[in-house]
């Protein structure tokens, strides 16, 4: 017994330590385990919001874009009127000076005709001894002369005047012709910046989300803010809905009446609240191109597209598919700006992906008024339009409806 103990002891005793040891460092794996877990999300959270500042930055980038089109667009428009005033004017002075060598002209005329007749001024004769029948002609004759010399030289002031008008409006469109040039290149300038600053945010988004589960969980919250815009849209809208819809219902109750005409009034207001019926392929394209995605492919994962995404080029006018009234206008996260049309019964088009919008809400619309302009905004590598139709809620295959 003494022997086993001699032996068996220091085994146990080492068993022990061993097992110690061993939890130690099972431990140890366990601590450095939490702290991995504790510093991927750390660097989760810092990722998700450097998105977050990306999409902020990108919505601000697309705005400014959009303004500066708008400005430069307008800009445009002026200097063109600017340029066929200002032509206008050179003509009117080119004119007037034309017409105030002619004046000059037949004044110097004039009075070279009265110094070849000498010295016999109108005063002499008058108070000359000898009258005669010749010199009350003469008199009278000077009397002409001196009236068309009065009324050539008032002519000719008057011309100066309107000359003098004339250089002086022109100097003037002049200095606001050099004004809007001047800013409109610094718009432009302003304009290539802010393009440059959105690629390299583009650039920054994509390679914040590169791996998948990020791309597919970045499209599922794109897709739950659109839902919750347009719900929140819909909300702010539905008393103006619903008092449409109460007009429509007495415009409906008149026309049982074969007598009554509806007024051009009611009959905007019959078509905006009427839905868009059933799709028979009656409506035409919101833009004219090629589909690079329709309705139903897959998108990312478990996600598919709930409308279509058309071809077309930068700045091409988006005429809306019928009428009905604005209920979203805005820049949303993955859709840019987003142009929401209600047409009453539960039916909605939208229009996304656009270089900026042309309606405001609550406005009323008819078919094909333009709406916006075809871009490439929240974060598209290029230009189209995304168009969907929505019918209670439910994205539905936009194609059926379209010619």
């Amino acid at each position: 017994m003494a022997i086993y103990q001699k032996f068996l002891i220091p085994i146990l005793i080492g068993l022990m330590h061993a097992n110690f040891l061993y939890a130690i460092d099972d431990n140890q794996k366990l601590q450095n385990l939490r702290q991995s877990i504790k510093e991927q999300e750390i660097r989760l959270a810092e990722q998700k919001k450097e998105r977050t500042q990306l999409v902020s930055d990108l919505k601000q980038q697309e705005t400014e874009i959009a303004k500066l089109l708008a400005s430069i667009e307008k800009n445009s428009a002026t200097l063109n009127k600017l340029n066929k005033e200002i032509s206008q004017l050179i003509k009117q002075i080119d004119d007037l000076n034309i017409k105030q060598q002619q004046q000059r002209r037949a004044l110097a005329k004039q009075l070279e005709t009265a110094f070849k007749l000498g010295k016999n001024t109108g005063f002499e004769l008058i108070f000359a001894s000898e009258q005669s029948e010749r010199n009350e002609r003469l008199i009278t004759y000077f009397g002409y002369i001196n009236d068309a010399r009065e009324q050539h030289i008032n002519a000719l002031r008057e011309t100066q005047l309107q000359l003098n008008e004339k250089k002086l409006a022109l100097q003037k469109k002049q200095v606001s012709q050099q004004t809007l040039q001047t800013k409109q290149k610094q718009e432009q300038v302003g304009l290539e910046k802010n393009r440059q600053d959105r690629k390299k945010t583009i650039t920054s988004l994509e390679s914040s989300m590169q791996v998948n589960q990020q791309k597919l969980a970045q499209l599922h919250e794109n897709e739950a803010k659109l839902q919750a815009k347009i719900a929140e849209a819909e909300r702010e809208s539905r008393r103006i809905a619903e008092e449409e819809a109460r007009q429509a219902k007495k415009i409906q109750a008149k026309q049982k009446n074969n007598n009554y005409t509806l007024s051009p009034e009611e009959r905007a207001l019959m078509a905006r609240v009427s839905g868009i019926g059933k799709p028979k392929r009656q409506f035409n394209w919101p833009v004219s191109g090629s589909v690079l995605h329709r309705f139903g492919e897959s998108l990312q994962g478990e996600l598919y597209w709930k409308g279509m995404v058309i071809n077309a080029k930068d700045g091409t006018q988006v005429k809306a598919i019928t009428d009905g009234r604005v209920i979203l206008a805005s820049w949303l996260q993955g859709y840019g700006f987003v142009v929401a049309i209600d047409h009453g019964k539960g039916d909605m088009s939208l229009y996304g992906y656009n270089q900026r919008v042309l309606v405001a809400v609550g406005d009323k619309i008819y078919s094909g008024q333009p709406i916006a302009l075809v871009g490439s905004s929240g974060g598209q590598n290029s230009s189209g339009l995304y168009f969907e139709i929505r019918r209670d809620g439910k994205a539905l295959n936009p194609s059926g409806w379209l010619k």
